[in-house]
């Protein structure tokens, strides 16, 4: 069983992931005045951010059909249980979060009528987030590796096939620590968006390295982790579109 929390992760923002986030299109970068408020929000985050990240390896796992529980909560999430279907070893819970620290400067900056620097802000947490999970992910695979498992990649409530306002569920799930203690502030709303909101909840599943799950061409984990420095990758990186693929931005 795996726990362990990191209050100062390091987060190397992908650039080409900021540059979508922002709404530019492939190979397109920001320039001019744009590309001074993408420096501002780099600069501010670097050095008044606070992101965290939380994990831990679930005791218990049974899937049937869509449903899948985790430590005896069950959550519908259909892409999950497919992954998880066979060969299925467990999963690990993951909480990733930019900190409260970037949302009140972005409120700060809208409220002083700077609704660019609001913008840039708020995307470039997004861009955090999203960096937070494919590094946790990269972390996981080479924990799993000499156990002979395969990480597949992560769902979220909010994804295609899970309900978003089972994020209170997942949340409280994932507050069942055994050790460790969370390293920032997180809060789900009845609705099941997360406070602060430039925030995640994930499930990794684990199923056995050369098994029916980890072979599936629609999960092969690889295919959809853009890492790429990973030491561990067995399949070239295909990107999926966002629509079929990740839900609005947190």
């Amino acid at each position: 069983m795996i726990e362990w929390c990191d209050a100062r992760p390091h987060v190397d923002v992908d650039p080409a992931a900021y540059d979508r986030l922002l709404g530019y299109p492939p190979g397109v970068a920001p320039d001019g005045r744009a590309r001074e408020l993408a420096d501002m929000a780099i600069a501010w985050f670097a050095g008044h951010g606070r992101p965290w990240v939380y994990v831990r390896e679930v005791g218990t796992l049974t899937v049937n059909g869509a449903a899948v529980a985790l430590d005896g909560a069950t959550f519908t999430a259909k892409r999950l249980a497919r992954m998880l279907r066979a060969d299925a070893l467990g999963a690990v819970l993951v909480a990733a979060s930019a900190g409260p620290e970037l949302e009140r400067e972005a409120a700060a900056r809208w409220k002083d009528e700077r609704p660019d620097e609001y913008f840039f802000l708020e995307a470039l947490g997004s861009a955090v987030v999203e960096r937070l999970l494919v590094d946790t992910g990269a972390r996981l695979c080479a924990w799993a590796e000499p156990r002979q498992a395969a990480v597949m990649p992560h769902d979220s409530p909010g994804y295609a096939g899970w309900n978003v306002a089972e994020q209170c569920d997942l949340l409280a799930l994932a507050r069942r620590t055994t050790t460790a203690e969370w390293p920032g502030p997180l809060e789900a709303l009845d609705s099941g968006a997360l406070r602060p909101k430039k925030s995640a909840l994930a499930v990794f599943g684990l199923v056995c390295q050369s098994g029916e799950g980890a072979g599936r061409a629609t999960s092969v984990p690889c295919h959809n982790c853009p890492a790429a420095s990973c030491h561990y990758r067995r399949a070239p990186y295909r990107f999926v579109s966002p629509s079929c693929q990740t839900p609005s931005r947190p």
